[in-house]
């Protein structure tokens, strides 16, 4: 990830590492906090208090209450803030910044796809093998196509499988190698950027594009390809993978506490 880590209001930042394009590091984001069978909020609570409510928005969003208990009653007091900031009380009910479920349209009125990657498995020759959440990402965009050819998008670990799979129209999105040949991490908004440079290069129209990724990662992917300048979306009927990879090289892309935990610190950082 080029450039340095995100400075964000009453965070330390030297705490957080790249990962996700920005984060590696979960500790950060929440702090000695109840265990995994944590108690949801009590229904007595201040309706004004901002945890309070983002709890409520978010056991709405995951599913899952006592989870969203757990990660929002443990946040760090800073990142609570830049979340406030960027989302006022009087609108944590309702804003699209907080959304895990986005829009769905018919899958035929999609013009383009664009496939984000999530986790992978580092190989025995030092590079990188796809995993199962991106070879069930690459399933996920060949049913969609089943029907339609249309232009593909995909990161690297996705466009590889689709080629030798036979499915035309595939435009690679690769990581930056840095000059001792490390791969760096390509972030969620950095794909973005390169899907708009390549169809710009290659004279492609992208119109509206169908976003494919990780079903946690789908409500961010589907923002940060909109603040891309990007008309984006999910295919209506298109069934996501929801399963997380404990075996993925990506600490944070392995059980979804994790992810959800990092997920929130990504979209203050990135949108």
């Amino acid at each position: 990830m080029p450039g340095a880590p995100p400075r964000l209001h009453g965070v330390r930042a030297h705490l957080i590492v790249p990962a996700l394009g920005i984060i590696t590091a979960v500790g950060l984001l929440v702090t000695a906090s109840p265990g995994a069978g944590a108690a949801e909020p009590s229904p007595t609570a201040p309706p004004g208090d901002y945890r309070t409510a983002l709890i409520a928005r978010l056991a709405k969003e995951w599913r899952d209450p006592a989870l969203a208990a757990e990660i929002v009653s443990g946040l760090d007091p800073g990142l609570l803030a830049s979340l406030e900031g960027r989302v006022p009380l009087a609108e944590v009910a309702t804003s699209p910044f907080l959304t895990y479920r986005p829009e769905r349209r018919p899958a035929k009125v999609f013009d383009s796809v664009i496939v984000y990657a999530f986790g992978y498995h580092d190989a025995p020759d030092g590079g990188r093998d796809p995993g199962p959440v991106n070879e069930a990402l690459a399933a996920a965009t060949r049913t969609l196509l089943a029907k339609r050819s249309l232009p593909v998008f995909a990161q690297t670990e996705i466009a590889k499988i689709l080629v030798a799979q036979g499915v035309p129209r595939v435009t690679s999105i690769d990581p930056v190698v840095g000059p001792d040949g490390t791969i760096q991490y390509l972030s969620t908004a950095g794909v973005a950027a390169q899907v708009k440079a390549k169809a710009a290069a290659a004279g492609t129209d992208l119109g509206a594009v169908a976003v494919v990724a990780f079903s946690d990662h789908a409500g961010r992917s589907v923002l940060t390809t909109k603040a891309a300048g990007l008309d984006a979306a999910l295919a209506k009927g298109m069934k996501l993978p929801a399963d997380y990879d404990s075996a993925s090289a990506q600490s944070w892309t392995r059980d979804r506490r994790s992810y959800l935990a990092t997920d929130l610190l990504a979209r203050v950082a990135t949108l």
